[in-house]
């Protein structure tokens, strides 16, 4: 009788920690797409294409912009979303008309 009441319980935190994944992974998705959100209606049509991801409370940014101005609005922008999450700006700058990347 006892094996069998450990199992429930085992069960019921294995529930548990299933249904705290999917919530995780709930707000993630709501944060990323409010991060996309304001992006997108920031005025700056080089911020519209950017990657945006958010996986356990950090904020991942990613593609290519033409300035660091716009690298650093980018981050700014993620950071009044969610002030609580680490912001990771993988974004870069690069020269649109070289082609290249800048040398630093």
């Amino acid at each position: 009788m006892s094996v069998v009441h450990e199992k429930d319980e085992v069960n019921a935190m294995l529930k548990e920690s299933e249904d705290k994944r999917a919530a995780d992974d709930s707000c993630d998705l709501q944060i990323e797409l409010a991060v996309r959100h304001q992006l997108t209606g920031s005025g700056h049509c080089g911020l519209r294409n950017l990657q945006v991801s958010v996986d356990q409370e950090i904020v991942h940014l990613a593609g290519e912009v033409s300035t660091y101005f716009l690298k650093q609005s980018a981050q700014e922008v993620a950071r009044v979303v969610c002030p609580d999450h680490k912001i990771k700006n993988s974004i870069v700058v690069r020269d649109p008309e070289a082609g290249t990347f800048p040398r630093s």
